[in-house]
């Protein structure tokens, strides 16, 4: 297939060697100062190597002042961070990849504790995410922080970088002055259309007076903010149209803080691509590139491209957990490019405190110098017990090593909780990912036992050098009168029993609620019964919220703070916080209160080199399942 994709593209006076480009994804690598470190220049330099046409450096804070945005920003407010920055535009540069540094103020969405400011912006509308109240701005420091996007242009320039991306999304100042939601201004600067569009468009015009007309400026702007009286696909199409005889491209997302979890960072209970139809509605009225995001695969991509709904897309997460896919994409290999599941741990999850980036599927992400894959120089003998996630990606790795490796599981296919987790429509990606985990052993040097189960004397004939144990967990019924009567999770996800009109389950965690809409999708009448205060606890904010909104777009009728404290034939005793007690009807009655890890203790001291990994460590996310199987590298 000839993938338009990888067709070059002119921007500005430069030619991108492909259609593909890097999103501004914040990795917290920075100093606390906003500058580079090793690990970041290792980051991007994977990304660069891996194909990708144009890298976009993430959110950049432009003053010392309230522009950092989060507690690990990068940061261009000062002469001194231009010798870093060079290094990060050289590293990039290096794998003939176009370099651009996106400039940003955070403004009334700065979180606490990123500066010792307080918030600002446009008028004292106070963010429901980060709960703080922004001070309005005065004219005087409205036009010192268009000078500071300036300034910070025109450092990145002489850091070497090719242009700049001007961040006009997701509710930061600048998105801030341009919408009537956040913008009550009765100046200059707010009011009309125009007033509020004064603030980006000055930006605009003094960052082009700085760096020139031979430095690309793009810009990067929500689409539609999907909040009542927050901007419209209508207002910002106007907006574009106006401002692209001064920019190079229009990089088109969506959102704010405060809008639905679908527009911004969606995750896998959201169907991929929704952002294109902004970018198409932008496409028809400019006449420069426009880029299009939102949870892209190479295919929805290649299709709107083809469609000619963009010129370019943008990868933010899917180059996170496989930085090489363009060159494989090159190379005619697009099996074996590594999928994002879009459960948001490690990228998204791990923000809220600052820590760096990381990776569910992808370990090396934030490590890679750490995590290169070698072949050793003397091949050990490695028996891995297990072929769910665990023992698959142990496998994989040690087999790229260079070991002799052994992959014994006691079923008929690899995969673990994998398959029942991934057949409902909305784990299509990870899906994807089981399928590419199994494809990758079956193609490594591994040897697969299918119908085996593990044991003493089999290790012992085997003698391993090594012995990795992985054999995962089992569903849990919980310790209450008439449990027996319940059906496990399993059943259902796989599909093995059939469940009656009206169905309850006890246990309101990833397991039942993911249960829970499996029915529900089905037809179903579900309810879900959690003694917490909300549902899947342990879910990356995000992505729990998008969750929750799907359980009710179906229908799920959610009873947090009740306590179950009878199962009867066709029904469910339940106490409340208050102390009410209630009977809930139920042709079918689920238990999904968790998982126990599988005993292992007669395995452990067989062989001296023993590790266990997985869920028979603790029943968990494919995140701790993945990452420690590369956490074994002294075999």
């Amino acid at each position: 297939m000839k993938w338009k994709l990888l067709e070059p593209v002119k921007i500005g006076d430069k030619v991108s060697k492909n259609r593909i480009v890097m999103a501004p994804m914040e990795t917290r690598m920075s100093t606390i100062y906003g500058d580079i470190t090793q690990n970041m220049l290792d980051y991007y330099s994977e990304r660069a190597k891996g194909g990708a046409g144009i890298i976009i450096v993430e959110n950049t804070f432009v003053d010392n002042k309230a522009s950092r945005s989060s507690l690990s920003s990068s940061g261009l407010y000062s002469d001194h961070l231009i010798a870093g920055k060079n290094l990060l535009a050289e590293a990039i540069q290096q794998e003939n990849a176009i370099a651009i540094i996106q400039l940003s103020h955070g403004g009334r969405q700065a979180r606490e504790g990123s500066t010792c400011y307080d918030a600002v912006a446009p008028s004292s509308v106070m963010c429901s995410v980060t709960q703080r109240v922004p001070k309005e701005l005065t004219i005087k420091e409205i036009i010192e922080i268009e000078d500071a996007f300036a300034d910070a242009a025109l450092r990145a320039k002489l850091a070497g970088f090719d242009g700049v991306e001007i961040h006009g999304a997701h509710g930061y100042l600048i998105c801030s002055f341009l919408s009537p939601l956040t913008n009550l201004r009765k100046d200059d600067y707010g009011g009309n259309a125009e007033n509020r569009a004064r603030f980006a468009k000055n930006v605009i015009r003094k960052v082009r007076e700085k760096a020139g007309r031979d430095f690309i400026v793009g810009y990067r702007i929500s689409g539609s903010e999907y909040i009542q009286k927050g901007l419209e696909i209508s207002d910002t199409c106007n907006f574009a149209f106006e401002i692209q005889k001064d920019i190079d491209y229009i990089h088109v997302s969506a959102g704010i803080y405060e809008s639905p979890s679908f527009s911004n960072i969606p995750s896998t209970y959201v169907p991929a691509g929704q952002l294109i139809p902004l970018a198409y509605e932008i496409k028809k009225r400019v006449a420069i590139p426009v880029i299009t995001v939102g949870a892209l695969n190479p295919k929805l991509a290649e299709q709107a491209l083809r469609e000619e709904k963009a010129d370019l897309a943008a990868f933010g997460r899917a180059l996170i957990a496989d930085p090489q896919f363009p060159l494989k994409l090159a190379q005619g290999r697009e099996e074996d490019i590594r999928p994002c599941i879009r459960g948001n741990e490690g990228c998204i999850s791990r923000f809220y405190t600052g820590c760096e980036i990381r990776c569910e599927v992808n370990p090396a992400c934030g490590r890679e110098a750490k995590y290169v894959i070698k072949k050793v120089s003397d091949p050990k003998k490695i028996l891995i017990a297990g072929g769910g996630a665990a023992g698959m990606e142990a496998a994989r790795i040690a087999a790229l090593m260079g070991h002799n490796v052994t992959l014994i599981e006691k079923e008929n296919k690899l995969g673990g909780h994998l398959i029942e987790s991934t057949t409902q429509e909305f784990k299509s990606d990870e899906a994807d990912f089981l399928k590419w985990l199994v494809r990758q052993v079956q193609k490594s040097s591994a040897k697969i036992i299918f119908n085996t189960a593990i044991t003493a004397d089999f290790i012992k004939k085997e003698n391993p050098d090594a012995l990795i144990i992985a054999l995962g967990s089992e569903y849990l019924r919980p310790s209450i009168k008439g449990s027996e009567k319940t059906l496990l999770a399993d059943a259902i996800l796989k599909n093995t029993v059939s469940a009656g009109k009206d169905v309850a389950i006890i246990g309101g965690g990833l397991v039942g609620s993911e249960t829970a809409l499996t029915l529900a999708m089905g037809g179903h009448d579900v309810t879900i019964i959690e003694q917490l205060e909300t549902l899947a606890v342990k879910h990356e904010p995000g992505t729990r919220e998008a969750l929750i909104n799907r359980l009710k777009q179906n229908k799920v009728k959610i009873l947090t703070g009740n306590e179950v404290l009878e199962i009867k034939d066709n029904s469910i005793i339940v106490r409340d916080k208050p102390g009410n007690i209630s009977e809930i009807k139920a042709d079918t009655i689920v238990s999904a209160t968790g998982l126990a890890s599988r005993k292992i203790s007669e395995l452990e001291n067989i062989v001296a080199k023993t590790y266990v990994i997985g869920d028979c460590v603790e029943a968990r996310k494919i995140y701790q399942c993945i990452h420690e199987a590369w956490s074994i590298r002294d075999v």
